[in-house]
């Protein structure tokens, strides 16, 4: 890891599908520590965009960079979390199975494995529920399991798909403080969001999506998103 290269960098980004263009000549920096995020209507490129950057999808043409470092070395990931839209967990498995197999996967320590299950899980209010398969769990559950998920590790950046989607109220101020705390510490957070004010409370700069391009980027006071 380069400890002076922005936390990612992405260049002239280009990913389709056929003929069919879903990101066209996307590029921009976030700096280590920074707040950004990306928005757009549904279809606008976002997630795709995300998981360009986790290297779940491979683009067409240009480059992106963790760390300084090829974002499909494995290296490159080890730094990060990932918290998708939608939980996709099998729902035979248990809680606490699932954050070890997850723990095995990144590379820890196994004889961290008992410690860090328990930190995950208690910043996310499930350590009473590790013994419960997920079939069990709603889906407010579900999430904080999916939010355990990319905490293990402590990763540098966290990459938050629609964070506060379907969230009660409740879960919704612990979200924000998590942000807050999040910041303080100095990780990069890069999130999407439909809400207005979400973006004005935590983004210190926007990125805005439009059919696949670069719509808007800037700081969020000189943001107003497209109607």
């Amino acid at each position: 890891m380069n400890k002076h290269a922005a936390a990612v960098e992405v260049s002239k980004l280009e990913f389709r599908i056929k003929a069919k263009r879903l990101l066209q000549d996307v590029g921009f920096r976030v700096d280590r520590g920074e707040s950004f995020a990306v928005v757009g209507h549904n279809g606008a490129g976002k997630t795709t965009l995300f998981q360009l950057i986790l290297g779940i999808k491979f683009p067409n043409q240009g480059e992106i960079k963790i760390h300084g470092i090829n974002n499909l070395d494995s290296s490159a990931r080890g730094a990060l979390g990932y918290l998708p839209e939608r939980p996709y967990l099998d729902p035979e498995v248990r809680f606490k199975s699932h954050l070890r197999l997850h723990l095995d996967l990144i590379g820890y320590p196994r004889d961290g494995f008992a410690e860090e299950v328990d930190r995950v899980s208690k910043e996310v209010g499930l350590s009473e529920n590790l013994s419960q398969r997920f079939k069990t769990f709603s889906k407010g559950m579900l999430q904080k399991a999916m939010l355990a998920t990319a905490l293990l590790g402590d990763p540098a950046l966290l990459i938050l798909d629609e964070p506060m989607s379907g969230l009660d109220p409740e879960s919704r101020e612990r979200m924000k403080e998590r942000f807050a705390n999040w910041k303080k510490l100095g990780k990069t957070l890069i999130f999407s969001s439909h809400a207005f004010e979400d973006v004005h409370e935590f983004a210190d700069r926007v990125l805005e999506l439009k059919s696949g391009r670069i719509l808007f980027l800037g700081e969020p006071s000189s943001w107003r998103p497209e109607a």
